[in-house]
């Protein structure tokens, strides 16, 4: 069984700089998910929380999930503590399609992804820090048996009977024996670090899980703040005919198809690269 995981997208996410479109990008995050999950034939998409930003999402907002996830493919959603399940919470005010399961309840609940295989689910239901859903917890069927939540490290995800936990709130990725964090798919911090993005899991009937994932950002680019005002030297033509690495650079970038405001960018923060070397 092929399952693409993926976590805290944050969407609304109230950003320092370059908000409206990196917000757009974080939707077209979501789309990449949803076709990449298509176009790896997976069984099931799942999201282990922090999918929007309660305190800031919209009637606009709810109407781009219900539509994103409309689709010929199972979707089972895991609240967050910061996309908690509660009366006012988006995930209560949508009427989703019949495909798309949103868990519940603060304890872990069992639905059958197929034969022999049960994925136990759970919700944070109030604003309140992740909590730990595997405390006092024991699996109580047979099969190979997965968890998905939004939640702090576990500390000894096998003693519970689980095979493998899908996991959101740690951003930075973790690919352990027994559970998987995916990170956070989209930047929302400069300085994040390791291999980030929507993870294909397959499932194997021992219940050990094998991952690939892939890079799905549609924001990374938004990311770097604008460069600060830097004069773009004026003799440019005496330095592109120079036989140094510096004139290659020049003429390297003159030669793109870059637009002039970006060739201007990337001209004065690579020389000025080159002169700190």
């Amino acid at each position: 069984m092929k399952l693409l995981l993926f976590a805290d997208l944050h969407l609304d996410t109230n950003f320092d700089h370059n908000g409206p479109a990196r917000r757009k990008a974080q939707r077209e995050t979501l789309g990449r998910i949803v076709e990449l999950a298509f176009e790896e034939k997976a069984d099931a998409l799942l999201c282990a929380g922090d999918l929007y930003e309660h305190d800031r999402f919209s009637p606009d907002t709810a109407a781009f999930l219900r539509t994103a996830f409309d689709v010929d493919l199972r979707v089972y959603l895991a609240p967050g503590d910061d996309d908690w399940y509660g009366p006012q919470s988006l995930y209560q005010q949508v009427d989703w399609s019949p495909n798309v399961h949103v868990f519940t309840e603060d304890t872990l609940e069992p639905v059958d992804l197929a034969d022999g295989i049960t994925l136990w689910g759970g919700a944070n239901c109030a604003p309140a820090p992740a909590k730990g859903f595997l405390d006092g917890f024991a699996v109580a069927r047979g099969g190979v048996n997965l968890a998905l939540f939004h939640g702090p490290e576990p500390e000894d995800i096998a003693i519970t009977g689980l095979d493998h936990a899908f996991l959101g709130h740690v951003h930075t990725p973790s690919h352990a024996p027994h559970h998987t964090y995916p990170g956070n798919p989209d930047p929302l911090t400069p300085g994040e670090t390791g291999d980030r993005g929507a993870v294909l899991c397959t499932v194997h009937e021992d219940g050990t899980v094998s991952r690939k994932t892939f890079d799905v950002s549609a924001g990374r680019a938004l990311l770097m703040p604008p460069a600060e005002p830097s004069p773009v030297p004026l003799h440019l033509g005496a330095l592109a005919d120079e036989r140094t690495v510096r004139g290659q650079f020049v003429r390297d970038v003159e030669a793109s198809s870059l637009d002039l405001p970006t060739k201007a960018r990337v001209l004065a923060m690579g020389l000025r690269a080159l002169e700190e070397r």
